[in-house]
């Protein structure tokens, strides 16, 4: 499948699973120098191949694509240039992990899932505007260690992984994981996440074993 298609078919089971709402969220793809991303203000469910974005990673021109790419580029091109081992972003406003975005709180790491796709608790990056390069170097510094997905303060989630697929399920993991704390501190029970060491060694199976048929 091509990259575009990957992409809008990503887009559309964003929709259909409640991660966003309207045209919010976006999608991108890294391959060699260049970044595919979802354009601005476009309902997924109208997207077309060359409607998708091409953006050269070093200078951050747009240099293919019908479509102007979305505002939140910057956000995207700065993990890329950041981080040479992810390939994919999947950026939502899910209803669970926007609520922990809101009070400025990390999800904890209580189950095997998380800890395993995502690395441990979900960090909270500072808040900045949406689309600037400040956000950027934000979330960047969230992820710094080698957790799969962050919460931007009072605003969303932005998930990644070595290819889309592993990103778009880290976004489907973290939401799951808010809905877990949520229903857990609703039930006035403490929250007792894993240990590092139980994290850590989950983690280290994942991306030793478990996930090298998805990852190619």
């Amino acid at each position: 499948m091509e990259i575009a298609e990957m992409i809008i078919e990503t887009s559309l089971n964003m929709i259909k699973s409640g991660l966003v709402k309207g045209t919010w969220g976006n999608i991108s793809v890294r391959k060699d120098n260049r970044i595919w991303i979802t354009p601005s203000g476009v309902p997924y469910e109208d997207l077309t191949p060359d409607s998708i974005a091409v953006i050269d990673l070093e200078s951050g021109k747009q240099i293919d694509g019908k479509m102007k790419a979305s505002s939140e580029m910057p956000l995207h091109r700065i993990i890329y240039l950041e981080y040479s081992h992810i390939n994919g972003i999947v950026h939502t406003h899910s209803i669970y992990a926007s609520a922990f975005a809101v009070i400025e709180e990390e999800i904890p790491c209580c189950t095997e899932d998380q800890a395993q796709i995502i690395g441990g608790s979900i960090p909270i990056a500072k808040y900045a505007p949406q689309g600037t390069a400040e956000l950027g170097r934000h979330v960047v510094q969230a992820l710094e260690g080698d957790v799969y997905a962050a919460l931007m303060a009072k605003h969303g989630l932005v998930a990644v992984g070595r290819n889309l697929q592993e990103a778009w399920t880290a976004a489907e993991i973290s939401e799951k994981s808010a809905q877990v704390a949520s229903v857990v501190k609703s039930m006035n029970k403490p929250i007792e996440g894993l240990c590092q060491n139980e994290i850590n060694e989950l983690r280290q199976n994942y991306i030793n074993s478990y996930s090298k048929t998805s990852i190619k």
